[in-house]
């Protein structure tokens, strides 16, 4: 259920984790920009957590979804279609 908060350093995923264990059913969106707030979007609701995400964390972040092969996963995140077996 909360595998996807594996994609992330353990820091972050820590914070997220206390933000959406009580709502993980209605989350929708985790949005990242690099030093920006991390904003999680719920059904009803959005969640503003003030840690400041880099561009080096952000980079990992990726890999990690694109199993360290971002090219092959250009035409997918071009689309806006992101995709990992890991959270299917």
């Amino acid at each position: 259920m909360f595998e996807v908060l594996n994609f992330f350093p353990k820091s972050i995923s820590n914070i997220l984790y206390q933000n959406i264990e009580n709502h993980f059913e209605e989350l929708e969106e985790i949005r990242i920009r690099v030093d920006k707030p991390i904003i999680l979007k719920f059904s009803n609701k959005e969640i503003i957590i003030s840690y400041n995400i880099n561009s080096e964390e952000i980079l990992n972040l990726l890999q990690k979804i694109c199993d360290n092969s971002v090219y092959s996963y250009q035409n997918q995140i071009c689309n806006r279609i992101y995709y990992s077996k890991r959270w299917t």
